[in-house]
């Protein structure tokens, strides 16, 4: 694993005896317990900031291992910061595949959602410049869900959630897990994670709210 600490950061202190980890690995399933070990470890005699701004990819379960960890430990002892940076970068390189008009459902076109693919990773999000809400997210969702990415990500950074919204991502975490996908559901607001938490999501659906990376 490459882990390093910041020499910049490290020499400054981001704050009294708050040492500085910066993650270049990607964060998956395979890879977050090993960095959660390593966290604690380190927690257990400092406050520690993980930076994940140069981690090159993630999934669902090693983001939702990231932010169990910060939950467990509270964001006095263990801070997570770049997750939301690393993510745009991830998203908005240059590789992705923007999903053409004509293939996209006419709701989901005219609502200014938009489906993105990554490698294996299909993100929905607003369209730039566009305000949405999350009335119209199904037919978007269900794009996603059909390319067969084996992550699906709904970025509702900048976007009213509704009631039908809330019920589309219910249902959407309960296709993903027949179909063997996972959804994860980012830059939810604190009123937002809480009702979905509430839904009875399946287990392969992850919430990242919008405390993670805000920093």
């Amino acid at each position: 694993m490459r882990w390093r600490w910041s020499r910049t950061v490290e020499a400054t202190r981001a704050a009294p005896d708050r040492l500085v980890l910066t993650v270049t690995d990607p964060i998956t399933r395979a890879t977050a317990p090993s960095l959660v070990a390593r966290v604690g470890r380190i927690a257990a005699a400092n406050p520690v900031v993980i930076d994940l701004t140069a981690i090159p990819d993630f999934d669902s379960e090693g983001a939702a291992a990231i932010i169990k960890l910060q939950e467990s430990y509270g964001s006095d002892r263990v801070s997570v910061i770049g997750f939301k940076r690393a993510a745009a970068r991830i998203v908005g390189a240059a590789d992705v595949q923007v999903t053409p008009a004509a293939a996209v459902p006419v709701a989901s076109r005219a609502s200014g959602w938009a489906v993105r693919k990554l490698r294996a990773i299909a993100v929905v999000q607003a369209e730039d410049g566009q305000r949405v809400t999350t009335d119209d997210l199904e037919p978007a969702l269900t794009k996603a869900i059909e390319s067969y990415a084996s992550i699906v990500v709904a970025d509702l950074r900048g976007v009213t959630v509704t009631p039908l919204g809330l019920q589309a991502i219910a249902f959407a975490s309960s296709t993903v897990a027949l179909n063997g996908q996972e959804l994860l559901v980012v830059n939810a607001d604190a009123d937002t994670a809480e009702h979905l938490r509430r839904a009875g999501l399946s287990q392969s659906t992850f919430i990242a709210p919008e405390p993670l990376g805000d920093t």
